[in-house]
């Protein structure tokens, strides 16, 4: 019956109408089974009747006008509301390009790191290759440059072995006693002297190995920094991806509170277990509208299982911290 009134709101008028005129009549104590007395005045008659037909018309045409303001009103109320919707998806598409566009420029400065992290490895490598080299052929001239003095002392000494027994041909056999003496002070010199050859050689050496030992050391720190650095970049970088990708999908899970103002934003703190299922939520900087936090908490909740990264890298979300701002 509601239904069929609000279908035909004029004739339910009509009709209401109807029912007052009979009821009216009623009232005023007239008589149907009488036969109906004339009037005294025709003119009056006549005039109360135009009256009465003049409010039903009016009456009609406040209706018909009411329903016209109704109508139009649904009318601009239904394109206010697909203009509204119109502009969501336009802002929905933006976004959705601007992240592509992000996506994007974090692929190109990927690629920009690797490319540098290859050629400075390059390097690095080119440079330890040249020093290896360059310790090799200083080995070299050092080993050259002793087998020369050596073949110098030799040459010496085989020239002086030469006059020696020149003298000691020439000099009596009083002086050979004298001339053995001086040549076995000469021997024990000699020995003494390549003793001390040979411990400074050795010395050399075992500072060498020392210096190449420590260079090898440091080599290994710094590749070690290196690449301690880079995963720590790289975590960085992966736990960046996943709050944007967790604060999306809160986004699209909140509902929008009655009375709800732009610019409103909160923080949260949020703890996980393994495979994103939320534990625990809640509000540790507050936005000022108690409905907006409650519905950013809901929205977590809803949001359940969050995305979260798998391995070592997930211990940096068990509890994390992240700020709910749906105008973004």
């Amino acid at each position: 019956m509601l239904q069929i009134l609000k279908r035909n709101p004029l004739a339910a008028v009509i009709a209401l109408l109807m029912h007052l005129a009979i009821l009216l009549f009623m009232v005023v104590g007239v008589d149907w089974l009488e036969k109906p007395v004339q009037p005294p005045s025709t003119v009056q008659v006549v005039q109360a009747r135009v009256i009465d037909e003049t409010k039903v018309r009016e009456q009609v045409q406040r209706l018909q006008q009411d329903e016209a303001r109704q109508a139009e009103t649904k009318r601009a109320a239904r394109e206010q509301e697909e203009q509204r919707l119109a502009e969501l998806k336009r802002q929905q598409a933006q976004e959705r390009q601007r992240l592509a566009e992000l996506e994007k420029q974090r692929q190109a400065e990927d690629r920009k790191r690797e490319v540098a992290k290859k050629q400075r490895l390059e390097e690095e490598q080119r440079k330890k290759t040249a020093e290896q080299q360059r310790l090799q052929a200083e080995k070299e001239h050092k080993a050259a440059e002793l087998k020369r003095q050596a073949e110098t002392q030799a040459r010496k000494e085989a020239e002086a072995k030469r006059v020696a027994e020149q003298k000691k041909r020439q000099e009596a056999e009083a002086k050979k006693a004298a001339e053995e003496k001086r040549r076995q002070a000469e021997e024990a010199k000699r020995q003494a002297e390549a003793e001390k050859q040979r411990k400074a050689e050795e010395a050399r050496l075992k500072a060498e190995a020392d210096k190449k030992r420590q260079a090898e050391a440091a080599q290994k720190a710094r590749e070690t920094e290196l690449l301690a650095a880079m995963e720590a970049e790289h975590n960085a970088r992966e736990r960046d991806r996943y709050i944007i990708q967790i604060s999306q999908k809160v986004v699209r899970a909140w509902l929008r509170p009655a009375g709800f103002s732009a610019g409103l934003k909160c923080t949260l703190r949020v703890r996980l277990a393994p495979g994103g299922s939320v534990l625990a939520v809640s509000v540790i900087r507050g936005s000022g509208n108690g409905a907006f936090d409650r519905s950013a908490e809901a929205a977590v909740l809803k949001a359940d299982p969050l995305p979260v990264p798998t391995g070592t890298l997930f211990e940096q979300f068990r509890d994390i911290n992240f700020e709910f701002d749906p105008n973004k």
